[in-house]
């Protein structure tokens, strides 16, 4: 598990406990929001996913944002 998973999954763990006690709107959405994602399997860095982060970056994307178009890119590819 990746230290991001190993937050998220101690942001899910408080949140519930929090929720529990406060049952808020905005605690619930951000449980769900948090188990959906860590529901998604660990996707591991390809070179091909890795080339495009480089060159989204080299154009002037945010590092995270090139990260998040190449994940997005690479779904794309594997659908069809």
């Amino acid at each position: 598990m990746t230290d991001l998973r190993a937050g998220a999954q101690q942001a899910l763990e408080a949140l519930t406990i929090y929720s529990d006690a406060q049952c808020s709107p905005k605690g619930r959405n951000a449980i769900t929001a948090l188990r959906e994602a860590l529901a998604q399997p660990e996707q591991e860095p390809t070179p091909w996913r890795d080339m495009v982060v480089a060159t989204l970056v080299r154009e002037g994307i945010n590092k995270h944002r090139a990260r998040e178009l190449a994940d997005h890119f690479a779904a794309q590819r594997n659908n069809g």
